[in-house]
């Protein structure tokens, strides 16, 4: 049997005509509007502001990207279980300029910054670049700053620069803190007049670094660097009461271990950690709530007051149990452990750690053989061994090769 044909009526007809061109219609512009939106955000993947970032892209240059190691971020006295970002880094240099241009036969020099991973970011294009970054790129909680112009020209735009940046952080939706800073700049003179700045930054910050190990700076007199250092540190603690959160303080620059020091670190309440690298002066100083202390001399040579903080560190910082020799010679650290070979009436302390600057045991107990027992040295293969003096009264001190790093903790 055959079935009945279907007609359409006239209306039906041309109802479903109408349908289907309309569908079509539609699906050719939701692509055309999909297309579209994709395109704009492949052109603007950090931000909303596409035309501004878009030509960015063509104007700065950027750092390829790459994971940070581990190694690089542990340093010695950094604190137990503190885990901190990448750093968001911010630097002030020269580059030459474009053109053959020459003053004085030398060629033209400009100044640049980089801001995170944009480098040669002239400095009138800075304020548009750090627009340009994510919430997420400001708010890293690990900030590196590097002043390495000399130019009293260009004290305000830097000034101007690192403002800028404050206030980014402060316009953000989100609250992060800035647990870590490292400061490095090349002309001291005027550090003192950054340091409010950086206290905005950074006003609760746990870690600072001030200074660059190996990093050369401008030739100033030795007694003129520790007043500048010393000045900074004051104001940067005093700007936004950094003094109560601060737990590690390293400083590269040359230091006067002076009561003017004193007085300004004894306001760091939590304060764990001190590292030292040029040491001017020792006075009279005493640091009691300190923990750990390490002198990195960053493989230079010696001086005699590096000898005379080896000699005098029981009493500089009478509460720390843990001493370190970084990049310094072997005899340095066995001086200071000297002072440890006797009984000292007045010290209590039982148990110390001795961090010694060369990775092999062998050079340092045939030296410290003589003055001391050797009581353990079954994890000599680990980096690990104790000895005590031969006198009654001494404390027992476990001595680590420098492949062991210090961990303070909170």
């Amino acid at each position: 049997m055959v079935p009945k044909r279907v007609l359409l009526s006239d209306i039906d007809f041309y109802r479903n005509f109408l349908f289907l061109i309309f569908n079509h219609f539609n699906f050719e512009m939701a692509s055309s509007v999909t297309t579209s939106l994709n395109f704009s955000n492949l052109e603007s993947p950090k931000s909303n502001s596409s035309s501004l970032f878009e030509d960015s892209l063509f104007r700065w240059k950027r750092t390829p990207e790459r994971a940070p190691s581990n190694n690089e971020l542990v340093e010695h006295g950094d604190l137990e279980n503190f885990e901190y970002s990448e750093p968001f880094v911010i630097k002030f240099h020269n580059i030459c300029k474009g053109g053959g241009e020459r003053v004085n036969g030398q060629p033209k020099m400009d100044v640049a910054c980089q801001l995170d991973d944009f480098i040669e970011v002239p400095i009138k294009d800075a304020e548009n670049c750090l627009e340009c970054m994510t919430d997420d790129r400001i708010l890293l909680d690990s900030v590196e700053i590097e002043v390495k112009i000399c130019t009293t020209t260009c004290k305000l735009a830097i000034e101007s620069i690192l403002e800028k940046y404050a206030e980014r952080r402060e316009r953000c939706k989100s609250i992060v803190m800035v647990k870590r800073l490292v400061f490095f700049i090349y002309d001291l003179t005027y550090a003192k007049e950054l340091a409010p700045i950086l206290a905005r930054i950074a006003p609760r910050a746990c870690i600072v670094n001030l200074g660059i190990p190996k990093t050369k700076t401008f030739p100033l007199p030795p007694p003129i660097e520790c007043r500048y250092v010393a000045e900074f540190i004051a104001d940067f603690l005093r700007g936004r009461n950094a003094w109560q959160t601060i737990r590690v303080l390293r400083v590269f620059y040359f230091v006067s271990l002076d009561l003017n020091l004193q007085k300004i670190l004894k306001k760091c309440v939590c304060l764990r950690h001190l590292t030292l690298s040029n040491v001017e002066d020792v006075g009279v100083f005493e640091l009691d709530t300190v923990n750990s202390v390490l002198l990195d001399s960053c493989d230079f040579s010696i001086t005699m007051m590096d000898e005379v903080f080896a000699e005098k560190h029981p009493r500089l910082f009478p509460n720390a149990t843990n001493f370190g020799f970084h990049r310094s010679p072997i005899s340095l650290c066995l001086k200071a452990l000297k002072e440890w070979s006797r009984d000292r009436i007045a010290d209590t302390r039982k148990t110390l750690c001795f961090y010694q600057p060369e990775r092999d045991f062998r050079k340092f107990l045939f030296e410290a053989s003589k003055l001391f027992e050797v009581v353990d040295d079954d994890n000599e293969l680990e980096g690990e061994v104790q000895i005590k003096g031969q006198s009654g009264g001494c404390p027992l001190i476990t001595v680590f090769n420098k492949d062991r790093v210090y961990k303070a903790r909170i």
